[in-house]
């Protein structure tokens, strides 16, 4: 082996030891050590706008557009909380100032401030989650396209708490609520819509 090889085999150790060590830290050890101090405010009238990225290679963004200076923050989840957001953001929905992102492919939905962008918490647990609709504070609920079953969380504890099954519907998607009645669609080749009564 030419001695230049021998020479970087360490730094490539450490390298490696680096990658390892990221992929394995939890998401709230990662944040708590590389969260941004600086203090950043996002316009009450800013859109969010979520850029899923590509199946398999975890580059999911967040971009803020401020609406009277007409500007785009963009990667705003990893620039303020030094976490990338993860693989293939689906959807989001912002209620009591919190916003929360169904990403779909990594399993989960972040909790963000919606007036900083600052990661709250997460919900974990889910198979391929892919939209969520609140029925009040404590509870919403989490379609999903390999689980046949919808999910119920509590947003406030980030937890499950049950499931609603979806016999011979295996994906579900996005959902309205009317009343006290969710109207969930499926994907097309089923041509179904669910009625779930939530009280």
């Amino acid at each position: 082996m030419p001695s230049n090889y021998k020479s970087i085999l360490p730094f490539l150790g450490i390298f490696f030891f680096t990658l390892l060590a990221g992929g394995c830290m939890k998401d709230d050890q990662w944040i708590k050590e590389h969260l941004d101090k600086e203090h950043f405010t996002i316009n009450p009238s800013g859109l969010f706008i979520l850029n899923e990225g590509n199946f398999m290679y975890g580059n999911a963004t967040l971009s803020c557009y401020d609406t009277l200076k007409r500007t785009v923050q963009n990667d705003l989840f990893y620039q303020v909380n030094g976490l990338p957001l993860g693989d293939v953001a689906q959807s989001m929905v912002i209620r009591n100032n919190k916003g929360y992102i169904v990403v779909n492919n990594s399993g989960k939905i972040y909790e963000i401030e919606r007036s900083t962008g600052r990661y709250t918490g997460k919900i974990t647990g889910l198979t391929s989650p892919r939209y969520l609709c609140f029925v009040n504070d404590t509870k919403a609920y989490v379609t999903d396209l390999y689980a046949g079953r919808i999910a119920i969380v509590n947003p406030v504890t980030h937890v499950i708490t049950g499931y609603i099954e979806t016999p011979n519907h295996p994906s579900t998607e996005e959902m309205v609520m009317i009343d006290n009645r969710i109207f969930v669609t499926c994907w097309s080749s089923d041509r179904t819509v669910l009625v779930i009564d939530t009280e």
